[in-house]
């Protein structure tokens, strides 16, 4: 009997990422015939995502270099206790995570299965992809996928923008997913035949309004991570 593989997964926004996560494991590993165990650590910084002493907010670690490393270190912890230094995989199912892997890597002193890396294999055929993503990471965005990426332009950024604070007033994704459907059919109508769901609610947004749209490929984060990581599972060995 094959062993199972057994992955790390960890530097999540919430407990949702990880689930969808996991879901999407399940799915592939289904498909393609493969065990695995996964342990996963709990939401970076944490449930509340509010910044506390050594556990700074992504945004902060981005302006202040103490605090990156500080980052770094935290999610390497939280690594370690999600059973990294044993685990045959690392993953980090966080878009907004995607700048920290070199800092997080090196801590770790272990490879880190890349999202980056995972997203530009899978799309490297694909001449036009429309990516719907948080502000934050547009410049991300451009480095993995290059003149190949459709991104919100700036009408569409300003509504994504109004929607998230509709959404945070209600308490509810709703306004962002209607506007990522409207972005979806629009960018279907132009002729884009696939679209990444690149942002922290794309669980939500997949599985919603904005995921049903009819006529067009559309793939979250966590799904091609999941790809990645069965690629990895398959391969043989070194």
């Amino acid at each position: 009997m094959v062993k199972p593989i057994s992955i790390s997964a960890f530097g999540a926004l919430n407990a949702e990422s990880y689930q969808e996560f996991e879901s999407c494991l399940a799915a592939v590993a289904d498909a393609a015939g493969f065990s695995y165990t996964l342990q996963f650590a709990g939401p970076y910084p944490n449930a509340e995502a509010q910044s506390i002493p050594g556990r700074p907010l992504r945004a902060e670690a981005l302006q202040d270099e103490e605090k990156r490393q500080q980052l770094y270190k935290a999610v390497a912890a939280d690594a370690l206790a999600a059973g990294a230094a044993t685990a045959d995989l690392r993953v980090m199912p966080c878009m907004s995570m995607i700048g920290f892997h070199d800092g997080i890597e090196t801590v770790l002193g272990l490879p880190i299965l890349r999202l980056s890396t995972a997203l530009g294999k899978k799309y490297a055929g694909v001449t036009k992809i429309g990516v719907i993503h948080m502000r934050p990471a547009k410049q991300r965005i451009i480095e993995i996928f290059g003149a190949n990426a459709v991104t919100p332009d700036e009408v569409q950024a300003a509504k994504l923008l109004a929607a998230e604070e509709e959404g945070k007033r209600l308490k509810s994704s709703a306004p962002v997913e209607a506007v990522m459907a409207e972005m979806t059919q629009s960018w279907r109508d132009a002729g884009i035949t696939d679209i990444l769901f690149a942002r922290a609610d794309a669980p939500m947004a997949k599985h919603g309004v904005a995921g049903a749209v009819t006529g067009v490929r559309i793939l979250s984060y966590f799904d091609i991570l999941a790809e990645a990581v069965a690629q990895q599972a398959q391969a043989p060995a070194a």
